[in-house]
């Protein structure tokens, strides 16, 4: 199957993906990211219409697998400029990121720890298998104000949320 824009495919719920079905759909999720026709550095399962909760990431030599991830920690709430998508060709956003987060999941129980970009890609695939598509990260402006609300959803002010600014 094709990377999928069907929109209910994308938002639908994912299972834990067992042990045996890791590597057979990190071969096909790799095999479909070089296959695609827009570059692209990352890919979860239900974009290529796999409802498991498994995803890649290719970040120049740095190479990834993730089985059943979640995000534990988060630092610096940023905006990042201009993000894209594989199952949204065309377009780009400007989203509510994290600079560094600590992910944890079948294959690293100890934990990963990502900065920069690496952040923000696992932040996008980790969302797909969430069923969270970009445009529901997209800011509304380029800067986080200390005295907005949190994006994160909290009910309290930037500054007081995540104590530092973007």
């Amino acid at each position: 199957m094709p990377i999928t824009t069907d929109e209910s495919i994308l938002r639908a719920s994912n299972e834990a993906v067992l042990p045996e079905e890791v590597e057979p759909l990190e071969i096909r999720l790799k095999e479909e990211l070089a296959q695609s026709k827009m570059p692209g550095v990352g890919l979860a399962a239900p974009q290529i219409g796999v409802n498991k909760r498994i995803a890649i990431m290719t970040n120049g030599a740095e190479s990834l697998c993730l089985a059943n991830p979640r995000i534990i920690e988060t630092k610096g709430l940023l905006v990042h400029k201009g993000e894209a998508c594989l199952s949204i060709p065309g377009k780009a956003f400007n989203t509510y990121r994290f600079r560094e987060i600590r992910v944890v999941d079948d294959l690293h129980p100890g934990g990963i720890v990502a900065t920069g970009l690496a952040a923000i890609i696992l932040q996008h695939e980790i969302d797909h298998l969430d069923g969270v598509l970009i445009m529901d990260r997209m800011a509304h402006s380029e800067k986080i104000g200390r005295n907005e609300s949190c994006p994160c959803g909290s009910k309290v002010k930037f500054k007081k949320c995540h104590g530092e600014d973007p």
